[in-house]
């Protein structure tokens, strides 16, 4: 897949703002807080319906403007092109999404349709942070190549709210929510079966890309590791049926704690993934070098196993990737991604980008200063 045109209207500090795009690396120059990471933000919307950097949609309009606008043709490999668009409107406040003018409803139908890999310092705490920010990593990995996860995902939220709420009164009131509380558990047991295995199904078939990648960046001289860590009491479990089984038994044993604490103790909103670096746990033993190389890896990974599974190949954002590696990882990074799709990267140096990227019609350099995009297409090509 590729973007082939893109427009920002009243978004962020762009008001109007075209960029004709490259097929190969499209290469975003300016200081900070100029607009480049907006762009990419853009296209987060476009294929996601949402940004990978603001939590609410009406932070991202320019000020003083009642709405912003997003357009974009997403060329896929079978030749059909898109027109996809999306609208924000804060009077009403109401957010639209539309591919080919028509209007997409609901927008999780979006995802995996338009198949992105995003790697930005907003995700560094994949590899430093909770464990709710690596399942957030996983989460949405495994959903743009796998609709049945995404829906069930959903459901299971959903289920786990209600449950919630049920054990939270039960903490205020102390009432009795055993007639209540069954067909809940019922439903989180089988929904979070399912999960747990499509996750323990997914960390052995993603292994392998992520040692590849990690060893492309790096060398063979570090061995990068992933490894499910879910609730202790189901960790012998493989088999969707297995883990439903194991889930039931511990929502059983959790009773009077869950109704003590008021909040479900069981299920994969609890579950770890640990990361490794030759055996040690990133989170205490990493340098800030090897935690950005493990993050551009993950992404890398990520990107081959998308490829695979939607028979699509997904766009590549690079958003200020460069800060942490040293010159030799950064040309091999950018030699390794030139020609693998569709690749935008922000910099606020332009001297070893032209040193390892052709600039002309397929790999192309954009200027953005105060919202205003300039293409140096023709000066490249001149």
């Amino acid at each position: 897949m590729r973007i082939t045109g893109l427009r920002l209207q009243s978004f962020r500090n762009h008001s109007n703002s075209e960029l004709e795009l490259g097929d190969g690396t499209n290469v975003l120059l300016g200081d900070n807080g100029q607009g480049k990471t907006n762009i990419l933000e853009a296209i987060s919307y476009l294929c996601l319906t949402k940004s990978f950097y603001a939590s609410t949609d009406s932070v991202v309009l320019t000020f003083d403007k009642e709405f912003f606008e997003i357009e974009g043709t997403a060329a896929l490999e079978n030749g059909q092109e898109n027109q996809v668009r999306v609208v924000y409107d804060k009077r009403i406040p109401q957010k639209a999404f539309f591919i080919n003018r028509r209007s997409i409803e609901p927008f999780s139908s979006v995802i995996g349709k338009f198949p992105v890999v995003i790697c930005s310092p907003e995700h560094a705490p994949i590899t430093t942070g909770s464990p709710g920010e690596r399942r957030k990593f996983v989460d949405l990995l495994i959903s743009q190549s796998d609709n049945a996860y995404f829906k069930t995902l959903i459901e299971y939220r959903h289920v786990l709210k209600q449950r919630n709420k049920i054990l939270f009164d039960a903490k205020l009131n102390g009432n009795d929510v055993t007639p209540l509380i069954e067909p809940w558990n019922e439903q989180l047991a089988n929904l979070g079966g399912f999960l747990m295995s499509r996750r323990k199904a997914f960390v052995g078939a993603f292994r392998p890309f992520l040692n590849s990648s990690y060893s492309s960046l790096a060398g063979e001289r570090e061995n990068p590791q992933i490894e499910y860590l879910p609730t202790s009491a189901t960790a012998e479990a493989s088999t969707e049926a297995e883990f439903q089984g194991m889930l039931q038994s511990l929502i059983r044993d959790k009773v009077a704690e869950e109704r003590r604490v008021g909040t479900s103790l069981a299920g994969p909103h609890r579950d770890e993934f640990a990361f490794m670096i030759d055996g040690l746990d990133m989170r205490k033993y990493a340098s800030q070098g090897q935690h950005k190389t493990f993050l551009v890896a993950l992404k890398l990974a990520e990107f081959f196993y998308l490829k695979e599974r939607c028979a699509e190949t997904p766009i590549l954002l690079l958003d200020d990737i460069f800060s942490e590696l040293d010159e030799l990882r950064s040309e091999g990074l950018l030699n390794f991604v030139g020609g693998i799709s569709q690749t935008f990267i922000t910099s606020t140096g332009v001297q070893f980008l032209e040193r390892a990227i052709e600039f002309g019609e397929r790999n192309r350099k954009f200027s953005i200063e105060k919202g205003c995009v300039k293409s140096h297409k023709v000066l490249a090509l001149s």
